[in-house]
């Protein structure tokens, strides 16, 4: 059934994905792109030269006939303008969050920066974004300007004038609307204070489009359709809409760990109360509250990452010692068979005001390694971590079998871990630094291994191996050991909810199915709605009085027709007397 499953992934890929001549695979035209938060705010100054633009995360690459590769994702056409192009520039775009503000960068390697001609159009970027409103607003950071070797143009909308701010850095060998030497690049920044246009910390998902304009050949004032030059210019959405791509907001870089009393016994089940009014991160592909991801397949393109699962990590702590659950949807419970990667969590830690070097780093693993067909997970330390410092368990529910495919789909499973934070340092209200890895193997026990049919796709909420040498910088996120003894924020607890919410649906993105969860302070009517990208009220999922509390619904993928909708950008809206908030989610197929 997968083998079919991909092979009619790769026609669809095939039909639908041309423009560049690249099919099979899905790092091209992706529909969004998550965007990591940066550990500090972004100086706008063009050189690119903060830690957070030279670690590795997805990004999109604009050149003609690019090939995707790892983090690295193509764009959804590009065409030449004027012929013939030969300047085969590659503009790499790389976006990242703080907060509020999006940053967006360029790093290109053109050999000829300018403008085209006498026209109003130059190397650089043109983009549009959806504000909180839907409206579209433009924003381009372009060598537009006239005379010899001027600086980038940053130009905003004048609906939202001091939003952002754009600047360049031209490499020493480039001069801007000049043709007698060959120029070396330029790097660019942006960044646009989403507030601004009244976006709120609540929403995660920002509708784009961007363009890449590069002309070659041109002095100022120059015919752009004359006897000279050469024009291409590539896009990530449509050149000019209405077509758009989601920036999906992510990454939170500080959870809470909530204050607890309670026994707790280390099964790996999770049935202590506390965690049900645990914060979390759920780390899955494209999620808002992990990191990022990998799922090439060790660069197979014939491969498509389908059986995607989703691993919910809570965090909660007595005293010092800090409690870490993991619950799992995973299908496919197993171990990479040709070699030691497994299900699991693999954890990172830090010593208190030290980040461990590479032969320092402290590994927590609560994984399913062995092969052993039933097994429950092995909990591992590495000689870093100081001994007794770490403790662990897994829970496999009826119908998980481990290691073999031949029972069926499994049902998940559920990890606990327990760190003693003191023995790294730590003391009670102290905020840890870790980095949280969920390795999602999929259909490659021992006894099913099949290449192109066997997944491999790790996420993480911090970075995979928080190292100097892949990740090319450290990166950990912050759990505090705080006094709070609920995540307010979540509306989880009946007792604590004073306020009207709508929570981001879980999954999202999602097929077929999703979770919608909603708190009322007081018995109140209320209706949830699902509307199209068109504004049209597609079904109604609930419309009637509710008592107070957490309320959680489901939407099928169906209309009020009963017919499955198609993929896409759809809108939930809760609405009340006295409340009403509308969030976007992504629906797969």
């Amino acid at each position: 059934m997968k083998q079919l499953i991909t092979v009619m992934a790769a026609i669809v890929l095939v039909l639908t994905f041309t423009g560049n001549g690249i099919s099979g695979n899905s790092h091209v035209d992706s529909p969004l792109l998550q965007i990591q938060s940066a550990e500090n705010p972004i100086t706008i100054d063009g050189a690119l030269t903060e830690t957070d633009w030279q670690r590795r995360f997805d990004h999109l690459v604009y050149r003609a006939n690019f090939k995707p590769g790892d983090v690295e994702y193509d764009v959804t056409q590009g065409i030449e303008v004027k012929p013939t192009y030969t300047d085969t520039t590659t503009t790499i775009v790389r976006i990242l969050h703080y907060g509020m503000d999006l940053y967006i960068s360029l790093q290109s390697d053109d050999q000829s920066v300018g403008k085209f001609g006498s026209s109003w159009e130059g190397d650089g970027l043109f983009m549009k974004i959806k504000d909180a409103n839907g409206i579209d607003v433009e924003y381009k950071l372009y060598f537009n300007l006239s005379g010899v070797n001027p600086d980038i143009h940053y130009e905003e909308p004048a609906l939202y004038p001091g939003s952002g701010q754009g600047a360049a850095w031209k490499h020493p060998a480039t001069i801007v609307n000049d043709t007698s030497q060959v120029d070396s690049g330029y790097t660019a920044e942006m960044v646009i204070h989403l507030d601004h246009l009244g976006y709120t910390e609540n929403d995660t998902d920002i509708p784009v489009l961007m363009n890449i304009f590069d002309p070659d050949g041109y002095v100022d004032n120059m015919d752009p359709w004359g006897a000279v030059g050469a024009y291409y210019k590539a896009w990530w959405g449509s050149e000019w809409g209405p077509d758009m791509r989601i920036l999906r907001l992510a990454d939170p870089p500080t959870k809470i760990a909530i204050k607890t009393t309670e026994a707790f016994t280390l099964d790996g089940q999770l049935n202590e109360s506390f965690w049900s009014d645990a914060d979390y991160v759920q780390i899955y592909k494209n999620s808002t509250t992990s990191s990022g991801g990998f799922y090439m397949q060790w660069g197979d393109t014939l491969n498509e990452y389908t059986d995607q699962s989703v691993a919910t990590v809570k965090f909660a702590h007595n005293g010092t010692d800090l409690y870490i659950g993991v619950t799992s949807n995973d299908s496919s419970v197993c171990e990479w068979s040709p070699g030691w990667e497994a299900d699991g969590l693999f954890l990172w830690m830090t010593l208190k005001g030290v980040i461990p070097g590479p032969g320092d780093r402290m590994e927590i693993k609560n994984m399913y390694f062995g092969n052993t067909v039933g097994a429950g997970a092995e909990f591992q330390l590495n000689s870093n971590v100081p001994t007794g410092g770490a403790e662990g368990a897994s829970y496999e529910p009826p119908g998980t079998v481990t290691h073999t495919e031949t029972g069926g789909p499994d049902a998940g499973y559920s990890l606990e871990v327990l760190v003693h934070t003191d023995m790294f340092g730590y003391s009670n209200g102290d905020t840890v630094k870790l980095s949280a890895v969920i390795w999602d193997l999929d259909y490659s026990s021992a006894d099913t291994f099949q290449l192109h049919v066997s997944d491999y796709a790790p996420q993480w909420w911090g970075t995979q191996w928080a190292d100097l040498n892949f990740e090319k910088y450290y990166m950990y996120r912050e759990v505090v050991l705080s006094s709070q003894t609920t995540d307010i924020g979540s509306g989880n607890n009946a007792g604590v909810i004073d306020h009207f919410e709508l929570a981001q649906n879980y999954p999202n993105p999602f097929n077929p199915t999703t979770s919608i969860q909603y708190a009322l302070p007081t018995v109140s009517p209320v209706t949830i709605e699902i509307y199209n990208i068109l504004g049209s009220k597609i079904a109604t999922l609930f419309d009637g009085k509710q008592q107070a509390g957490s309320h959680t619904i489901t939407w099928n993928g169906m209309d009020k027709h009963g017919n499955q909708v198609a993929s896409g950008l759809y809108f939930y809206k809760m609405t009340t007397p006295n409340f009403s908030k509308t969030r976007k989610m992504m629906l797969m197929r």
